[in-house]
């Protein structure tokens, strides 16, 4: 067998002892197992030395430790995560020009959602809720004489003037 034969036998078999194989490959081990007195062996021998770990003290590791191995590895990702931002990819932009760019198509596509909004709502307003204003139009000639119709006193003296031709004479004139 290869060394590298034996070294994803071994693996199978760990897993098989951490309980990660299929149910197939479960089949396979336990097969092997039965029929091969080395491969039994092997297996005996990785369960005796988890016992063993097992009842090794567990250490544990100073505050001093803990702190210097996690600001090492925040100073890989910081390292890790700079390097992504300056490699240019599609279009020849950066991670970080990507991201503004990205917020900037997000912010104007809401201000022109909202001026889409604003616009319908004023044509929905304008076209569905009349204006104060119109009546007043459509009478502005009426509006802008009501002076002289207020003299008036009543509309037989309309009716006399239409009959003496007075009317006539102004609107040929």
């Amino acid at each position: 067998m290869s060394k590298d034969a034996k070294e994803q036998e071994l693996e199978r078999l760990v897993a098989y002892l951490d309980g990660e194989v299929s149910e197939q490959e479960a089949i396979e081990v336990e097969q092997a197992l039965s029929s091969d007195e080395a491969t039994r062996a092997h297996v005996d021998g990785l369960e005796r030395t988890w016992e063993l770990l097992d009842k090794l003290p567990i250490s544990k590791a100073s505050e001093e430790f803990t702190d210097k191995t996690l600001s090492s590895i925040r100073t890989v990702q910081l390292e890790a995560q700079a390097e992504e931002d300056q490699q240019p990819s599609g279009f020849g932009m950066t991670k970080k020009s990507r991201a503004q760019l990205r917020r900037a198509a997000i912010t104007a596509g809401w201000i022109v959602g909202l001026a889409c909004s604003i616009f319908v709502g004023y044509l929905i307003t304008n076209q569905w809720v009349p204006d104060e204003s119109d009546p007043l139009l459509r009478e502005l000639s009426f509006i802008e004489n009501l002076d002289t119709y207020t003299e008036v006193q009543s509309l037989e003296f309309l009716e006399e003037l239409q009959k003496s031709g007075t009317f006539d004479e102004t609107a040929q004139k």
